[in-house]
């Protein structure tokens, strides 16, 4: 298992790990900053001392968003255990994240989700699986959709999610009490400042290295607010309009955001919209734009995605001070492609990788999954990276054309049943990595088999796999795949019942060596030895 260093807000950890230098961070004395453990693993960014301290506190474990994480999960050979854990209250709600708490006083901890679809927040015990509490809200035309997906919880246990128009504080009842019942503890409702439109909604949501929840609404505001609940209000809620002036267009015209977003120790805000990869940038006290570059939007989106452009939340990638340093994403194009963008200052004899593309660009794969025929791929899930290395799993339906007939609202629901089905599923996996030596990407490997229809993977570097729901002959399971080789080398089945469908949801390691994934309905738990 992976050992830990303390790393604080400031200054170099030992181990030449660097510590935490964003200047919004240097604010209060050294005595009252808060401090984290970074796992001493290869690749691994630098801790946030503002998440839970378990691991996994945030949509795609971390402000980095890589999806990956140091901790031990299921490999070969392991006996493993399929719980299931059953939402009753909300039959049809999906729980796209799940958060992990800090350890209570009786050494166990809690797992924190959130629903899509119908909206609710569940409190589980990790151990048992035995739902703990929940607060259900009927659903409403505001509140169906993907607002909702992406969560947080921070180092006292508030989870954050946002709902709509107002990001919504969750936590216990009575503090330090396991089985507490949850207690909602604060609300902030958007004012019209951080709206673009009186129909825009939140979308997505991370924690900056200084404390700020930050956040990015469907028509393109992004903003923070303090996640100390004291200072969280809109006296301290700062944001920044991409769409600035234009709200009255239609959404063709804008800046539309449809993924979650991330973050890095220097105050970047990464987020991707249906024009645009911006880099916005705060320093403790303003938000602005940092950068924005073009990239494939592609044409209209399909029954698979969810919006417009690039489907996947944008990954932070290089932690050290000496490594190249790149934020990564999938274009929207009718062949998708994996792009890796210079996240910070551009090097000075950079030539743009083909003509007309912007110079911000360091690369830009072609994912054919193997397929050299291949004319139209998809993903609608974040890529997983770990060191220079990018995993991306297929999307793309086979028979997609039959969504077509299907209200457009629905398509996305269609689509994620469509994909349990091996007649219609998509089938494939590619890694492709960044080698710094030549300064180009290059694919490592493909499997041409494996299908995870829908489901966000996520990858153990102590046990070197990549995993995620997938589907065999119809059959939902945990599927594990070598991140070294590319070869299928863990199965453990689920269920042939629509409620082991991943419906968009994140596979995550948890606590104790197991996998979580949230699923239709529920969560399925594979605990490994």
């Amino acid at each position: 298992m992976a050992t830990t260093m303390v790393v604080g807000a400031l200054g170099a950890a030992p181990g030449g790990v660097a510590a935490v230098t964003s200047p919004a961070a240097s604010a209060g004395s050294p005595a009252t900053r808060p401090t984290c453990r970074t796992p001493k693993a290869p690749h691994e960014p630098p801790c946030n001392p503002h998440l839970s301290a378990s691991g996994w506190g945030a949509s795609h474990r971390n402000s980095y968003a890589s999806g990956s994480s140091p901790h031990p999960a299921p490999s070969p050979g392991d006996r493993v255990v399929r719980d299931r854990i059953d939402f009753p209250a909300t039959p049809t709600g999906a729980p796209i994240t799940v958060t992990f708490s800090s350890r209570y006083p009786d050494g166990r901890r809690v797992a924190w989700a959130s629903t899509v679809v119908q909206s609710a927040v569940y409190k589980i015990d990790v151990d048992t699986g035995a739902v703990i509490d929940s607060v259900v809200t009927p659903p409403t035309p505001s509140t169906i959709g993907i607002s909702g997906a992406y969560n947080l919880l921070d180092r006292e246990d508030h989870f954050f999610v946002g709902r709509s128009g107002t990001i919504e504080v969750y936590g216990d009842r009575t503090p330090g009490r396991r089985t507490s019942p949850i207690r909602r503890l604060g609300a902030l409702t958007l004012p019209a400042r951080a709206r673009c439109g009186s129909e825009d909604r939140l979308v997505g949501i991370t924690m900056t290295y200084d404390g700020q929840v930050a956040f990015a609404t469907e028509r393109g505001v992004v903003g923070v607010v303090p996640r100390d609940l004291r200072r969280f209000d809109t006296a301290h809620l700062r944001v920044l309009n991409l769409n600035a002036g234009r709200c009255a267009a239609p959404d063709e015209d804008l800046e539309i955001v449809s993924n979650s977003i991330s973050a890095d120790e220097h105050g970047g805000i990464y987020v991707v919209t249906s024009q645009r990869m911006n880099r916005v940038q705060w320093d403790g006290e303003r938000l602005r734009l940092g950068w924005k570059a073009r990239y494939n939007v592609g044409p209209a989106p399909s029954g698979v995605r969810l919006g417009a452009g690039s489907g996947s939340t944008p990954d932070v990638m290089g932690t050290g001070a000496d490594r190249d340093r790149f934020v990564v994403i999938t274009d929207g194009g009718p062949l998708m492609n994996l792009v890796l963008l210079w996240r910070d200052k551009i090097p000075s004899d950079w030539k743009p990788v083909a003509p007309g593309l912007d110079r911000r660009i360091a690369c830009q794969v072609p994912v054919t999954f193997g397929d050299p025929r291949a004319t139209r791929t998809i993903s609608e899930q974040s890529v997983l990276t770990s060191g220079y290395s990018s995993v991306i799993v297929n999307n793309s339906l086979r028979g997609e054309e039959l969504l077509d007939a299907v209200p457009a609202r629905l398509r996305p629901a269609v689509a994620a049943e469509m994909g349990g089905n091996p007649l219609f599923a998509p089938y494939g996996m590619q890694r492709i990595d960044w080698l710094p030596g030549k300064r180009t990407c290059a694919v490592r490997w493909v499997n041409r088999t494996v299908s995870i229809p829908n489901a966000i993977p996520t990858l153990s570097t102590e046990s070197g796999l990549v995993y995620g729901q997938g589907q065999r002959n119809g059959l939902w399971g945990l599927e594990g795949v070598s991140l070294r080789t590319g070869r299928s080398v863990l199965w453990v089945p689920s269920t042939p019942l629509p409620n082991g469908n991943s419906f968009y949801a994140a596979t995550e390691v948890g606590p104790a060596g197991a996998i979580w994934q949230g699923t239709s309905g529920g969560i399925d738990v594979y605990r490994g030895p």
